[in-house]
């Protein structure tokens, strides 16, 4: 009786110990809430347990949820922790194909305006489609790089001049581009609001943007396709420059190919530029005609139409001018305007950075953390208990 009786004190002492620990994190927790952005709300956040990576690295997702319940039952929503504004720095990123959102970063204070940095000079070797060599890109100018480029240099520098610059490139060529991806290719009728959408991004936006000319030719493609039975003397102006395979055979002999046989063919896609393969039929005659000299077999390929899909020197897109690079208070009144227009304090998308935790984060924007965690959860691949650089959060 004793011995149990030893255990059982043992047991409820570790009990009240753990009780007691949990306790004084939550009230820590509180505390360093309310002591947003200080050196002592961070100390407190710390002890609370947020650094504590060998149990949990998001030790808040927990707590957090306390937080906002006890909030609530006192009847009063959280405060603004600390009182703070964060201005983020604002870039327009392309969606998975065409949503437009606003990247956000938080500025340092002051900001110090410098021409460009090392990571700005990568933003601008993507908007010339150039690799660090100088060598073209295969696929051209993709806009999202561009912008992620762009939104990691200003989060390195608010006042990189050159970031700015690209930043506000992109957002006036976001538009066109929207129109043109959020169009059905497939649809005949939108053929034309793709090829008008692509012709302005080509014209006012960048040259280099191969995804332009891509997304007019299925959009072409589409068109004639649906036409019943499709001309096929216009198919290699519709197919040049793209890649085909062949399939089965669909009428004829086996062991001989006629002329006017059908073969299934399909236009290999571009998943680049979310462009899938399209298949149709084509006469042996026309095939001989895209393909000669290849000596081309049924079920084979991919084989290249002669032509060009992309322009094989496209003309250098505009690039910044001296007073781009000229920092706000060399210019003259007003001259500001864009500078200040990459820098509007508005919500968007926080890139994660190394050392970042979502109570961190949450702290930083002045949300709970349970905001922050609500306004994520519906991301593909979003994890509350782990999350590691280069990832986007959305910030409510």
């Amino acid at each position: 009786m004793e011995q149990i009786g030893k255990s059982v004190n043992n047991f409820l002492g570790s009990v009240v110990g753990i009780g007691l620990i949990c306790f004084t994190s939550f009230v820590l927790l509180l505390a360093s809430a309310q002591l947003n952005r200080s050196r002592l709300g961070d100390l407190l956040a710390g002890v609370a347990g947020e650094t504590a990576r060998t149990a949990r690295t998001e030790s808040f997702v927990y707590w957090g949820k306390v937080v906002n319940e006890v909030a609530n039952g006192f009847g009063q929503p959280l405060p603004n922790l600390g009182g703070v504004v964060t201005t983020p720095i604002i870039v327009v990123t392309p969606g998975p194909v065409s949503t437009a959102v606003a990247t956000a970063a938080p500025t340092r204070a002051p900001v110090s305006y410098v021409r460009s940095t090392a990571y700005s000079e990568g933003g601008l070797l993507l908007w010339r489609a150039l690799d660090t060599t100088q060598k073209p890109l295969p696929l051209g100018v993709k806009l999202k790089d561009v912008q992620d480029q762009a939104a990691f240099a200003l989060n390195q520098n608010g006042g990189d001049l050159l970031a700015i610059w690209l930043a506000n490139k992109v957002k006036a060529c976001q538009p066109l581009y929207n129109q043109m991806v959020q169009a059905n290719y497939q649809d005949p009728t939108q053929a034309n609001t793709i090829r008008t959408a692509a012709d302005g991004l080509l014209t006012q936006c960048n040259p280099r943007l191969y995804e332009a000319y891509a997304r007019k030719r299925w959009a072409t493609v589409a068109q004639w396709l649906n036409t019943i039975p499709p001309d096929e003397s216009v198919a290699l102006v519709n197919l040049a420059g793209t890649r085909l395979t062949t399939g089965e055979k669909l009428d004829g002999p086996a062991r001989e190919n006629r002329p006017q046989d059908f073969v299934e063919v399909t236009l290999q896609g571009i998943p680049e530029y979310s462009l899938p393969s399209v298949t149709f039929r084509l006469t042996v005659a026309t095939l001989n005609q895209l393909l000669p000299g290849t000596n081309w077999q049924i079920q084979s390929g991919p084989y290249a139409v002669p032509g060009e899909l992309f322009p094989a020197n496209p003309p250098e897109p505009a690039l910044p001018t001296e007073a781009d690079l000229t920092p706000p208070s060399a210019q003259a009144p007003g001259a500001s305007a864009q500078a200040q227009e990459a820098v509007a304090p508005n919500p968007g998308v926080y890139i994660v950075q190394s050392g970042d935790t979502l109570y961190k984060i949450a702290r930083q924007f002045g949300i709970s953390p349970q905001a922050l965690i609500d306004a994520n959860r519906a991301t593909v691949g979003f994890n509350p208990d782990f999350i590691q650089p280069g990832m986007q959060l959305r910030i409510p």
